[in-house]
């Protein structure tokens, strides 16, 4: 599958840049949006003139006057009822680009996700995760609405705001124009803090997130030991440190939106002042529509430099999502499967040749598996043993494909396991765990996840040999019966038996059975040993487990010491599992 563009045009260190390249697929509808935006907001612009006409017409008591009254108020009153259909025009145009987008950037970071190593997701918090799929999205897609919303409105207001006073009172032209060096001022005095102070709140967020998912975790076992209250107090103490970034942020926003306020309302008072002493000294002749059109424009022009400056909180929090996004679509720790060499059939022979891997080359910490040397037989069942740190789940890690030997190499059929399309591997593999992994779904969808064509016959094959017929067909529901999130409603050895039925559905060439057994008691035990069994015939099968009854039953055991391989025991005749 190619990539998304947005993969390809992302730059979290131009953001502006990034901005554009999202927005670029949607650029009719983001222009419909900035035109009809135009006629939506006119009646601010015309208004003022409509009014400074009437306040003159009145003054004066010209002849024609009233003529003029009606038409200027006729003039009124239709760009202010237009504003209804160019308003849902803009509103639909808008919203169609900014959902367009939302949508296709969380898709892009739910692709990179899906190809970023295991490494990578072993490193990274998945709160951390969730927090860029769902707030950064978010905030840019709220950045990206106030450009438009109020960005151009207040760039337009104050280009017209220019034109008309150059054309009805150029005197004044340069007072006005003393508010763009006003403003430029003022935001560099407070983006840079605000940006610090935002990027410390979205940290904190993050470290919440993880604080609360971790809770809900470790309920159970929080209600076990009697530490509710240490747990409370632990996630409340996250809940004070995000309170604290949050005032910080909100304290100089306030700050910031009030110093603005005052210096351009004294701006604003100023210039009044001034337009009246100089009309009431006559030093320059203005009409009191003038001053009026004056007074106006000149707090429009205040109110759009407000509004400017009331993004920039928003702005600030769109571009350090931008950054944040950035820390996963440009991530370069993914597992590159393009171009590679599929493989269509599956034997199962896997040769280690002095293969050694380290979590973190740069640190210097000892190996986790070191000069691995072994050969497996297509077919052939091999126990993998040893305490815990041995290198058993790394082992089991690189064979999968999950992680890469830092040197040597793993040969797969004849092909090295780093030239090869793992993907196409991954399908005829299938892995057993103690922790069986379940979604909130039926019975029927956890068993068949991952396949896309299965018949009914198939799938009660494949519960029948995995001896889940009988639980199964006792639930109220059968196959269609919701089984919770994390398939809490099951038992264990339920779960397990669903675990070996979704293997057994994929009929894989090469399986990984990781304690599968090692959580179960005795009657359950039974049970799944004998799915296991049909479930390993013939098929190249690994084996970390420290029951003694299941290690017997392997005609080779190696055994594994601080990720070396201590002992190749032979055994003179493998049992059925």
């Amino acid at each position: 599958m190619l990539p998304d563009p947005i993969e390809n045009q992302f730059h979290a260190d131009k953001p502006w840049r990034t901005l554009l390249n999202l927005y670029r697929p949607e650029r009719r509808w983001v222009l419909a949006a900035m035109i009809s935006y135009l006629f939506k907001a006119s009646p601010v612009w015309v208004l003022p003139v409509v009014t400074a006409h009437i306040i003159d017409i009145v003054s004066h008591r010209s002849s024609g006057g009233l003529k003029a009254l009606w038409i200027n108020s006729a003039v009124g009153a239709f760009f202010i009822v237009q504003n209804i259909p160019s308003a849902m025009i803009y509103v639909n145009n808008l919203s169609r680009a900014g959902r367009n987008v939302e949508v296709r950037l969380r898709s892009a970071l739910v692709r990179r996700l899906q190809m970023l190593s295991i490494g990578y997701h072993d490193r990274v918090n998945t709160a951390s995760l969730q927090t860029k799929v769902l707030r950064d999205v978010e905030s840019v897609q709220m950045l990206s609405q106030q450009l438009v919303d109020i960005g151009e409105f207040a760039v337009i207001t104050i280009l017209v705001s220019l034109v008309v006073t150059a054309w009805r009172m150029p005197v004044f032209l340069p007072v006005f124009l003393l508010l763009v060096p006003l403003v430029a001022v003022v935001r560099h005095t407070m983006s840079g803090r605000l940006r610090r102070y935002n990027e410390s709140l979205r940290k904190q967020i993050e470290n919440m997130n993880a604080h609360v998912q971790g809770m809900i975790n470790m309920i159970p076992i929080t209600r076990a030991h009697a530490v509710e209250s240490e747990e409370i107090a632990r996630v409340e103490n996250q809940f004070g440190k995000v309170r604290h970034a949050a005032r910080l942020f909100d304290r100089h926003a306030g700050l910031f939106g009030a110093l603005a306020w005052v210096i351009f309302m004294l701006f604003s008072l100023a210039c009044l002042t001034i337009g009246g002493w100089l009309s009431f000294t006559g030093k320059i002749s203005l009409s009191p529509g003038d001053i009026v059109l004056m007074t106006t424009y000149f707090g429009q022009i205040t109110n759009a430099v407000m509004q400017l400056n009331s993004m920039l909180p928003v702005v600030t929090r769109g571009f350090d999502g931008l950054r944040s996004i950035g820390e996963v679509l440009e991530c370069p720790d993914i597992e590159e499967n393009r171009g590679k060499k599929s493989v269509g059939k599956v034997r199962g022979e896997f040769r280690f040749e002095n293969v050694s891997f380290s979590y973190d080359q740069n640190s210097g910490a000892a190996s986790a598996l070191q000069n691995i040397n072994l050969h497996v037989q297509p077919g052939e069942s091999i126990g993998i043993v040893g305490p815990s740190g041995s290198g058993k789940s790394t082992l089991v890690s690189l064979i999968t494909g999950f992680h890469r030997p830092t040197s040597g190499r793993i040969v797969l059929d004849g092909a090295n396991m780093n030239e090869i399309d793992l993907r196409t591997f991954r399908r005829r593999l299938a892995i057993v765990s103690q922790h069986t992994i379940l979604f909130n779904g039926t019975l029927r969808e956890n068993i068949a996840y991952g396949m896309k064509e299965v018949t009914e016959a198939e799938l009660q094959s494949a519960i029948a040999d995995a001896n889940a017929t009988d639980f199964i067909n006792d639930l109220p529901q059968g196959l269609e019966t919701e089984i919770g999130a994390s398939g809490v409603q099951l038992s264990g050895g339920q779960r397990q038996r669903i675990a070996i039925a979704r293997a057994l559905l994929r009929d894989p060439c090469v399986l990984i059975l990781d304690e599968a057994t090692s959580a179960l008691d005795q009657a359950n035990e039974a049970a799944v040993r004998e799915a296991l069994e049909r479930l390993a015939k013939n098929r190249t099968t690994f084996i970390i487990s420290h029951r003694m009854n299941i290690l017997r039953q392997m005609k080779r055991i190696v055994i594994l010491d601080h990720g070396e391989i201590k002992e190749i025991q032979e055994q003179a005749r493998a049992l059925p599992l």
